[in-house]
């Protein structure tokens, strides 16, 4: 059996965000994962507000920069929303992870591949894992970060309530008849919305529904809605759940520390997850350089949880309101939001910089 000062679950961003800080530390840091080579299916944009969260520039995977938004229901009409500056940027998620990965090593974390885990022990004074390879690792604490499917949850007799759904493929640009600005199509699949992301050589095309089971995001539905925008069928089409329930559910169970969609950080209203990882990530890593990681990383993440109760609520409201709250979003609540995004601003602090603009018009 090996030793480390900390066990990490999962390589993508929310692990490799811990990681990151915990060997800054200078902690033992052993991150246990799936082969790189199994990217998570992931639109990969990235807002500016996950931008500024990273401890190192992610430039040399971005491929696009973003201030200019398509915003329809049921494909048109179509409104054009336009940020000064950027308010997102566009990445390819292995490659992101990959980067990411590369920037935790460099700090000293130490990177092992699984095809999966066999077991979970829990003590008073620390947890330990058994790999299906046979291999062992112990520390004082785990931090969970292997998506909304945990196996770590799993093990540990977690429950959650349904998260959200999305499904993606990509087209080669060479295929295309034109080349689309970001998009978003709400309406063309129930309780949910079409994205096109523009990343160069390639776009990406998915459809994302807010709650499992309220409507199918299938490949079938994919491939009309690619069809009807693109012009020609989507390729390496894969499907995937997203975790939304933080507001929900438990962070911590034992000495594991849950983060990312393990946690359900991903707020629920557009779907976004790459900042949900990052912080919480960042504050669970926080946490366990701190006393009694069980007690301190609730009470360090209850901002998001807080913000994230409220886009559930708001959320649930813009989906039961279509297509009267997409002509809303079309006009100033839209780019206020574009503008919000691009001053690094969260959903919820959006929402309030608009209310307290209406409330100094009236």
């Amino acid at each position: 059996m090996t030793n480390w000062d900390v066990l990490v679950v999962g390589a993508g961003q929310a692990g490799c965000a811990a990681a990151w800080d915990l060997a800054a530390a200078g902690l033992r840091v052993a991150v246990i994962s799936r082969p790189h080579s199994r990217g998570k299916p992931c639109a990969g944009g990235v807002t500016e507000k996950a931008v500024a969260r990273y401890r190192f520039s992610i430039e040399p995977v971005v491929r696009e920069a973003v201030t200019s938004l398509a915003v329809s229901y049921s494909l048109s009409p179509v409104r054009h929303l336009k940020a000064a500056t950027p308010f997102c940027v566009m990445t390819e998620r292995t490659q992101l992870d990959a980067f990411c990965r590369g920037q935790a090593k460099q700090q000293g974390a130490v990177f092992h591949d699984t095809a999966g885990l066999r077991v979970i022990h829990q003590k008073a004074d620390g947890v330990s894992v058994e790999t299906r390879e046979g291999e062992s690792f112990s520390a004082p604490w785990l931090i969970a970060a292997d998506g909304a499917n945990s196996a770590v949850a799993r093990m540990l007799g977690e429950r959650h309530p349904p998260g959200a759904m999305a499904i993606e493929g990509c087209v080669p640009r060479k295929n295309l008849r034109d080349y689309p600005p970001m998009t978003l199509d709400f309406g063309v699949v129930r309780g949910g919305y079409g994205w096109l992301f523009p990343k160069g050589d390639h776009v990406n095309v998915g459809l994302y529904v807010w709650q499992h089971g309220v409507a199918a995001p299938e490949r079938a539905a994919l491939q009309r809605y690619c069809q009807a925008r693109l012009g020609t069928p989507a390729e390496h089409v894969a499907g995937y759940p997203l975790g939304t329930w933080l507001p929900k559910t438990r962070l911590v169970n034992g000495r594991v520390l849950f983060a990312g969609d393990a946690a359900g950080c991903t707020e629920m209203l557009l779907g976004e997850g790459i900042y949900g990882a990052v912080i919480s990530g960042q504050l669970a890593a926080q946490a366990v350089l701190g006393a009694r990681p069980d007690v301190s990383y609730p009470r360090v993440l209850a901002g998001w949880r807080e913000e994230l109760q409220q886009v559930t609520q708001l959320g649930r409201l813009f989906y039961g309101l279509l297509p009267v709250s997409s002509r809303m979003l079309q006009g100033r609540l839209g780019d206020s939001l574009v503008n919000g995004f691009s001053q690094g601003l969260t959903l919820g602090q959006c929402k309030r910089h608009w209310r307290g603009a209406q409330s100094l018009k009236g």
